[in-house]
């Protein structure tokens, strides 16, 4: 069986790090980008089974990364991450298949993963 393939953008390295290190630790082959334009160029060239993006990166954020991905027909299921109200993030919600608020609990987004996979 091949292995799930995990898109992780997230500029703030420790966030990022120990996303990284946890999605390994479950068995995914794991890239990790820290803009929503290296997020772009890395979809582009590869499939992923899941993105998980922070709405809020310098340049391209999270959310429109999504917006133009889906745009282009990707139909990835896309996990955000954000330390935004729930109020701020009320009009790109339907954007993703799920939204975890910061401080994030990286068991329940596994957990989630998993269950979105099938794993």
């Amino acid at each position: 069986m091949m292995q799930k393939r995990i898109l992780i953008a997230e500029d703030q390295a420790e966030t990022r790090e120990a996303m990284v290190q946890i999605a390994t630790m479950h068995g995914y082959d794991v890239e990790a980008v820290t803009n929503g334009v290296d997020l772009l160029t890395v979809a582009s060239d590869k499939k992923f089974d899941v993105v998980i993006t922070d709405l809020n990166m310098p340049g391209l954020n999270g959310a429109s990364a999504t917006e133009i991905m889906k745009l282009q027909g990707d139909t990835t299921p896309f996990i955000a991450l954000t330390g935004l109200s729930q109020e701020r993030v009320s009009l790109v919600q339907d954007t993703f298949t799920r939204i975890f608020y910061k401080p994030i609990n990286v068991k329940e987004v596994f957990e989630y993963i998993e269950s979105l996979l099938g794993k």
